[in-house]
């Protein structure tokens, strides 16, 4: 998010979250519902009004024919004092009838739209009020018990795309049929003209385009929420069989018996991920194997730095969920949770046309899915907490307790070392992980006490912080605690790798050839795309001027137009109501030459600016002449191009980098210094539009990071995500 964004979210986060879905979900329907009361009410006094209108000019009619008949030059006078003769009244009261019909047959038509609005804001209002308490009881229920949270969720799950479509097609429903009724008023107003039929005709039309909207955007929901199959776990590892790690699988089933647990059908070793189990689907890389069942995961660099006693640990807290069933209710829960956040991502990145509807069922769509936030915190934590102390059991509480603490402390170290390679060094050998042994033993690890705090990652869930994981142990974060978990590796002593598996080395290999190899695909991919951004501006220099042609037009012509007004006073005096008073014609003439002059200096005005660049793009820089120093295109992380009632261009730089100075005062040309903002404003830019405007700002922008990113070798690859949970 640029820093533009984030000062628009800090905005709209003033106003309480509460009173915006109130608004979009309780009083916008019923505002608009007592709109089409209000408009039903309006509707039946016209009906009548027009009736009896209609009743008067037949009676009317019936006795004026026969005085038009026998003798047509007799006066007929009507109400508000108008005079016809007979003959012409006749013609003027049928005249009346026909638009006094076309009036009737209007009121008739739009009657009907008025129960379309009643109706369209009574829908989007009881899809948003049953929605909001519906999701608000579910996420209450769901603090009842991991299965309550599961059936509720469910339930949600069905039943939120009703809601979402009650509200969209309520809120589009009820625009249609209040902009039809008022379109329809139009006749009312006054005499029927033309322009007033084409202004009827105009409304109708964006009515019909607001339904289609509407109609389009419920459809679209209907395949946004089809988005259920979860996608599988995708993992660069490979399969572990009983002949590669025959004393692994030994170890982990003794773990099941003893835990009374189900073993696992697969285990899988990696690089870079954490301990895990999952019932989900595992898609493996590079073999692209796809891997069902009950799956463990091991981290080989853990495998050669954590002992027998804390491994143990670990892998006794994964089956743990298997024994407690919490596998089976990750696969259940989280597939609906994740699928319900992508529909929503999904119908958030359709709202392109701003469409009303369509924000309001995403606020109620992103409220419903916060109602169980607190419930799936809950849980998880509960079941972290269980799974820890089932873990426990097979090792001892202070191996349970070293483990955690270990696997935080030697992270960072697998991490650097695994970047480093990611980047490109290859001095760190074939085996990442014997280099990651051989690290950890020369740099040693990180400070415990700055890692207690830390929340171990996972694929499916959250953790707790570790120090509360240790003491729902009950074990005293101690010297002795602490000396075990922050021993160095020790070459002499074989690690638990290399005492699980036939050929430790072999694997360890393997599994470094697949990252190095993904990770020189990916460094060649990311300069690729960096060489691409770099070559997007050719030009050494662009020169954008301002687009005053339009302004200095319209002086021209205001000075056209009032020279003509001038010529017609002494030419056609008579005509222009001023006779032969010369006092008049000289005042006016003197006013407006005085105006002349006044567009003649902003018409120079606008043709000095004009010729004037506004802004000189280099690749390097943005000068202005506005700034006292050019803006450096890498010394800003955000930008906007703010087209309304002004032009302009806001440019977000960074904590660090200099600002530069106004050279001279302005009311719209601002350096903000507390929002690290330059804003440089406009009436436009000759030969651009705003949108190609900003398409050319941020290539500028984009290249100039390309080049910086180029020229820096710690930027050669994106950064690597790693963690290490249990």
């Amino acid at each position: 998010m640029t820093n533009a964004q984030a000062s628009i979210e800090t905005a709209k986060r003033r106003i309480s979250p509460g009173m915006v879905l109130a608004f979009w979900l309780i009083l916008l329907p019923l505002a608009l519902a007592g709109l089409g009361i209000w408009q039903l009410d309006r509707s039946v006094d016209a009906s009548r009004s027009v009736q009896a209108n209609g009743q008067e000019m037949a009676r009317a009619l019936d006795e004026i024919r026969p005085v038009a008949a026998k003798t047509p030059g007799t006066i007929i006078q009507f109400e508000g004092g108008r005079s016809y003769p007979a003959s012409m009244a006749v013609a003027e009261l049928e005249n009346a009838v026909g638009e006094n019909d076309l009036l009737r047959t209007v009121a008739k038509i739009r009657h009907p739209f008025a129960y379309v609005t009643i109706a369209g804001g009574a829908l989007a209002f009881l899809g948003g009020a049953v929605g909001l308490l519906g999701s608000s009881l579910a996420g209450l229920s769901a603090r009842r018990s991991r299965d309550q949270l599961v059936r509720s969720f469910t339930w949600l799950r069905i039943t939120l795309p009703f809601f979402l479509a009650a509200v969209m097609l309520g809120l589009g429903f009820a625009g249609v049929g209040a902009t039809v009724f008022e379109t329809m008023t139009l006749p009312f107003w006054g005499d029927i003209s033309g322009n007033a039929v084409k202004l009827a005709l105009a409304g109708i039309i964006l009515a019909g385009v607001a339904l289609y909207c509407a109609v389009t955007a419920v459809r679209g929901l209907r395949r946004v929420f089809a988005l259920v199959e979860p996608e599988p776990i995708v993992e660069r590892a490979r399969v572990v069989t009983e002949k590669d790690a025959p004393a692994l699988w030994t170890f982990v089933r003794n773990l099941a018996v003893r835990m009374q647990a189900g073993a696992p059908d697969t285990i899988v070793v990696g690089l870079t991920s954490g301990f895990y189990v999952t019932e989900s689907r595992l898609l493996l890389l590079p073999e692209e194997r796809l891997v069902e069942g009950r799956t463990l995961y091991m981290p080989a660099p853990f495998l050669e730095l954590l002992d027998a006693a804390e491994i143990a640990a670990i892998v006794g807290h994964e089956l743990a969920h298997f024994a407690g069933d919490d596998t089976r209710y990750s696969q259940r829960f989280v597939p609906i949770y994740s699928s319900l956040q992508r529909s929503l991502g999904a119908l958030y990145r359709a709202d392109i046309n701003g469409d009303f509807g369509i924000a309001a069922g995403l606020r109620l769509g992103y409220h419903a899915l916060s109602r169980f936030d607190t419930a799936v915190a809950h849980w998880s934590r509960l079941r972290e907490f269980e799974a820890d102390r089932h873990g426990s059991t097979v090792s001892g509480p202070a191996g349970a307790a070293s483990a955690l603490v270990r696997v935080h402390i030697a992270d960072p170290g697998v991490h650097f070392v695994l970047s480093d390679a990611f980047r490109g060094n290859d001095g760190l050998g074939p085996d990442l992980v014997a280099a990651i042994a051989t690290q950890s033993a020369e740099q040693g690890f990180d400070d415990p006490a700055t890692h207690l705090e830390d929340r171990q990652a996972h694929p499916t869930d959250s953790h707790p912080p570790t120090i509360q994981r240790i003491q729902a142990l009950g074990v005293a974060i101690d010297d002795k605690l602490i000396a075990h978990a922050t021993r160095l590796p020790d070459a002499g002593v074989a690690s638990f790798g290399r005492r699980a598996f036939s050929d430790w080395d072999q694997v360890c290999r393997e599994l470094s050839a697949d990252f190095l190899l993904n990770a020189s695909a990916v460094r060649t991919e990311y300069r690729e795309e960096l060489k691409t951004a770099a070559a997007g501006v050719t030009e050494p220099e662009l020169v954008v001027h301002e687009n005053t042609g339009p302004m200095a037009g319209a002086m021209l012509f205001i000075i056209a137009l009032f020279g003509l007004f001038i010529a017609c006073t002494y030419l056609f005096p008579y005509q222009m109501g001023f006779g032969g008073n010369e006092g008049s014609k000289a005042i006016l003439a003197a006013v407006l030459g005085a105006g002349m002059l006044l567009c003649l200096s902003a018409f120079v005005f606008y043709r000095r600016r004009a010729a004037r660049p506004l802004m000189v793009l280099t690749p390097e820089t943005l000068q202005s002449p506005w700034l006292s120093e050019p803006v450096r295109w890498d010394a800003v992380i955000g930008y906007r191009v703010y087209a309304s009632t002004r032009f302009a261009l806001h440019l977000y730089l960074g904590e660090n980098e200099p600002l530069p100075n106004r050279t001279r005062f302005s009311f719209y040309n601002k350096v903000k210094q507390k929002r690290r903002m330059i804003e440089l404003d406009a009436i436009g830019i000759r030969g651009m539009k705003p949108d190609a405007f900003s398409e050319l700002v941020g290539r500028y922008l984009a290249a100039a990071h390309a080049q910086r990113a180029l020229a820096d070798e710690g930027l050669d690859a994106p950064p690597i995500a790693l963690s290490a949970g249990v």
